[in-house]
């Protein structure tokens, strides 16, 4: 692991994969996760010359925390990271809960974007609702509201269930609820390995480190969505359980410069593991 002291005296921890003297791309995980998700694309970063920079969000990992952080503090950071690595131009790539920080330096930085590119992305809750998430993430919604003590030994306890064998009890349960795609690729171990270690890095430092970055997808984001002149690749498998399609349907219609990518087969996890290279030679030109 990698670290960056940012003017304001905070740490950024960040991991490399890919080319070491690719393109520059940076890689914003997931939620609950952590850096260690850009493995996802080291393979395809070598072959296509990218250098992945994938950073923990703040409070995330080792990330020190940022109380009170926006959505909108993210580019600030991002240009300083940049400016830190002797970056001028880069391209960002954005999983899951990572899809909303593309749409913000888009929105401020669009000058110094290469590519932007969003898998499976999180959308604008505050916009579009939360009826149609993935029902765990709706029971945490709930505990967050009413029974917020549970959430941190729920939590430890998934950290605990996450270093088991795909084919043991009870992660074979916890594999089980997943569509069929999302099911094969999580049932290789390392792809396992990186989602669970993703999440058990997330709540190293404290469980309400992660849900005070949880929380921001909830406000309101500070920008408006129609505003983004910066082209978005914007990838979604209609399998995706966690984040149904339709919220990625919203969103492009939302989005002036949106090129969509919808995959038939693919779920939430299928589609960033087995189709990184995709994402990247399309963003590329390839």
């Amino acid at each position: 692991m990698n670290f960056i002291t940012l003017s304001n005296g905070r740490k950024i921890a960040y991991a490399e994969y890919g080319d070491p003297a690719g393109s520059p791309a940076f890689y914003f995980h997931g939620w609950p996760s952590s850096g260690i998700q850009g493995s996802l694309m080291d393979e395809a970063g070598r072959e296509l010359g990218l250098r992945i920079i994938s950073p923990d969000r703040p409070g995330l990992g080792q990330s020190d925390f940022h109380p009170g952080r926006r959505l909108l503090d993210w580019p600030p950071l991002l240009g300083e990271m940049a400016a830190q690595l002797g970056i001028g131009s880069f391209h960002v790539f954005g999983v899951s809960g990572g899809g909303p920080y593309v749409l913000a330096a888009a929105h401020v930085m669009a000058e110094r974007l290469l590519t932007a590119s969003i898998v499976s992305g999180a959308p604008p809750l505050r916009l579009f609702g939360t009826q149609d998430l993935f029902w765990v993430y709706r029971a945490a919604l709930v505990l967050r509201r009413h029974l917020n003590f549970m959430l941190d030994p729920l939590f430890r306890a998934g950290a605990r269930i996450s270093n088991g064998r795909p084919d043991a009890i009870p992660m074979r349960w916890l594999l089980a609820m997943l569509g069929p795609e999302d099911r094969r690729v999580m049932s290789n171990g390392r792809n396992l390995h990186v989602v669970s270690e993703g999440f058990r890095q997330s709540i190293r430092q404290s469980v309400k480190h992660a849900q005070a970055d949880a929380d921001i997808y909830l406000e309101d984001w500070g920008f408006d969505l129609r505003s983004i002149r910066h082209p978005i690749h914007l990838w979604h498998g209609r399998e995706d359980q966690n984040i149904p399609i339709s919220y990625a349907e919203k969103l492009a219609a939302l989005l002036p410069h949106a090129t969509t990518h919808w995959t038939d087969r693919d779920g939430h996890y299928s589609l960033a593991i087995s189709r990184g290279r995709d994402v990247a030679a399309t963003a590329l030109g390839m």
